[in-house]
């Protein structure tokens, strides 16, 4: 049976853009990834009832 994560993360931007930077991102999955856990997908705030700045990074691990 698969347990998931669901981690919020803002992104950060200038002058009306915004991104998620490489070197946040690759600490985050090292981060969730000796934990244990297994990225799966993401969701942009655009999909979503959430700020447009948001992304919905989606983690699994097996029990």
């Amino acid at each position: 049976m698969r347990e998931y994560k669901v981690l919020e993360v803002k992104r950060k931007g200038l002058l009306g853009t915004s991104r998620l930077d490489a070197e946040r991102l690759e600490e985050i999955l090292n981060e969730q990834a000796q934990n244990g856990w297994i990225f799966d997908k993401h969701l942009a705030g655009e999909t979503l009832i959430l700020d447009k700045d948001t992304v919905m990074l989606v983690f699994y691990r097996e029990n």
